[in-house]
């Protein structure tokens, strides 16, 4: 775009402007009014004034509607600054050469179009305000309540208070757990081990030789891996170290008669 001087002023033609250009928000219009001044060369010159007239207007359209469709209705002072920037000074628009155009336009909001654009606004900041009350929610939700595996499970526990019966852990752990982000906690591997243990001694069932060959594969793993003090599995019909205890103790107290026998008469 060119922005020497169009020529002697004598040869300058005024239009007057008085159209609508769309706005970014669809249906509402920026009113344009103003002037605008061109000067056509040889070249356009031999269409006729109206030639020239109706290009220097449909490049000027051009521009307005460039400049008013990035901006929402309530940009209208951002718009008319660009505008005028744009239109201010001379300049060749850049599929015409030959023709030089100036103009003077102000921009305007109808009443109408400024209460739609302010109706819609208000929508806008009533979703925006609720989606922000719900993201709030969630947060502090999830910070509450999601904070830890043990406020997990007194939240899952308090929403079944009225229906115990109805609480299932399974789904808790299945489902509600690993949103904690932190399901691997000491209960839950507590648990795991002792679902597998269990598993282990009801495969085992009263067979002697499975208990004895699993026994020995556990202790070769545990000296293999040089834990030798964890505690090893019991064979089946060997006393737990509970029961050993009881029975130590029991058979470590004194016996006391019930009653002392007298001397023989």
């Amino acid at each position: 775009m060119k922005t020497d001087g169009p020529g002697p002023w004598w040869n300058r033609r005024r239009s007057r402007i008085r159209t609508q250009w769309p706005t970014r928000l669809p249906g509402i219009r920026f009113c344009a009014r103003g002037i605008l001044t061109y000067q056509a060369h040889t070249n356009i010159k031999a269409g006729g004034t109206a030639t020239a007239r109706a290009a220097a207007r449909l490049a000027l359209d051009e521009l307005g509607r460039g400049v008013a469709q990035n901006h929402m209705p309530e940009q209208l002072t951002t718009a008319q600054e660009s505008l005028t920037l744009a239109t201010a000074h001379w300049h060749t628009p850049k599929d015409t050469p030959g023709l030089w155009l100036k103009a003077h336009i102000t921009l305007l909001l109808t009443e109408q179009d400024a209460n739609r654009a302010q109706r819609y606004q208000d929508a806008i900041r009533e979703v925006t305000l609720q989606l922000a009350q719900e993201h709030e929610r969630r947060e502090r939700f999830r910070q509450a309540v999601f904070n830890s595996p043990d406020a997990t499970r007194i939240w899952w526990l308090d929403r079944h208070l009225d229906a115990l019966e109805a609480l299932d852990w399974d789904l808790f752990k299945e489902k509600i757990l690993p949103l904690v982000g932190a399901a691997d906690d000491i209960q839950s591997k507590a648990e795991r081990i002792a679902h597998t243990l269990l598993y282990v001694w009801e495969k085992l069932g009263n067979d002697p030789g499975q208990h004895a060959r699993f026994t020995t594969t556990v202790r070769t793993v545990l000296d293999q891996m040089g834990w030798n003090d964890a505690l090893a599995w019991p064979a089946l019909g060997e006393p737990s170290a509970a029961d050993s205890t009881e029975s130590v103790h029991d058979d470590g107290a004194e016996s006391r008669p019930v009653a002392e026998a007298g001397p023989a008469r």
